[in-house]
């Protein structure tokens, strides 16, 4: 059996680093994966009951210069969508970290960033936080949509047992910088028009009652009758006197899930854009990573 890396399943998480890289030494990166894994679990040992787990994850043109054909086969380079409106920032590695206790996911990444030493260059690190009541900064519950229960959510965010990639994962990571003054500015109902759901007590508008560019709109999606699920582990990251949003990060056996949605936000599919786009959010970084099973990363 192979098994999904550890920062995939647990869903109580608080507290998150996200990393992303470009590699600079190909070999260096390959050994210092085991010793990434070697410092989380020691880390785990020392400090149990924290959830803390871990994923390391490769863009396209890395993993595939691994030669590993038959494993991550569906993972391609970012591209840019909606005209500009999401640039791609694709790299070679990206690291999440993720527990309930920020300092311990701060002593792992210090550990982690030591093991990579000169082999990568870090091009961009942002730290998440959870809002009381699992609530963005824009006053929302996010992650609603999330499966929940470990075997719901194995499900859908790794690759089955049957395949050779068994235990790997798509992922996409993007950062969201929020206009709150100008989010502030429109009234709550308008507010609750552009997500699909209520604000105070967070029921979903039932689909005839929702705008059809609402996020509810562009990203509760289906095909053939069947939803397109995803797993979200996203959070809010910032500084109250600086730069604020939504590092968003979601894990699905299949790009094609992660990929319709975001060009349904975007506008690529019927050039409906998502409403939060136009009264908040701006993408601002954008990768697709493959995550291989813990296994196979151990094993490069």
């Amino acid at each position: 059996m192979s098994t999904p890396q550890t920062a995939i399943i647990p869903d109580t998480i608080t507290a998150a680093i996200y990393i992303e890289a470009n590699v600079l030494d190909k070999e260096q990166t390959k050994a210092a994966c085991c010793q990434a894994l070697a410092a989380l679990d020691d880390c785990r040992s020392r400090f149990p009951g924290h959830e803390l787990g871990m994923t390391i994850a490769f863009g396209a043109d890395f993993w595939h210069s691994l030669g590993h054909a038959n494993e991550g086969r569906e993972i391609r380079p970012f591209v840019p969508l909606g005209n500009g409106l999401c640039p791609t920032t694709q790299c070679d590695l990206m690291i999440h970290i993720q527990s309930r206790h920020f300092g311990l996911n701060y002593l792992l990444a210090e550990q982690v960033n030591a093991a990579f030493g000169s082999s990568i260059r870090i091009e961009n690190e942002t730290h998440g936080f959870r809002m009381p009541e699992e609530r963005g900064l824009d006053g929302f519950v996010d992650g609603t949509e999330n499966p929940h229960g470990e075997e719901k959510i194995a499900a859908v965010a790794t690759i089955a047992q049957d395949r050779p990639d068994a235990g790997g994962s798509y992922i996409v990571l993007q950062k969201y910088l929020h206009d709150l003054k100008k989010w502030g500015g429109i009234s709550v109902a308008e507010q609750e028009q552009a997500v699909g759901r209520s604000k105070a007590d967070n029921i979903e508008f039932a689909r005839a009652d929702r705008l059809p560019d609402s996020h509810l709109g562009r990203t509760n999606i289906k095909e053939n009758g069947v939803g397109l699920k995803i797993v979200r582990r996203s959070l809010p990251f910032g500084y109250i006197s600086g730069e604020h949003g939504l590092q968003f990060i979601a894990y699905c056996a299949t790009l094609h899930n992660i990929d319709e949605q975001l060009k349904f936000m975007f506008g690529d599919k019927d050039g409906k854009i998502d409403l939060l786009l136009k009264h908040m959010s701006t993408a601002v970084r954008s990768a697709y990573y493959y995550a291989p099973s813990v296994e196979r990363l151990a094993d490069l």
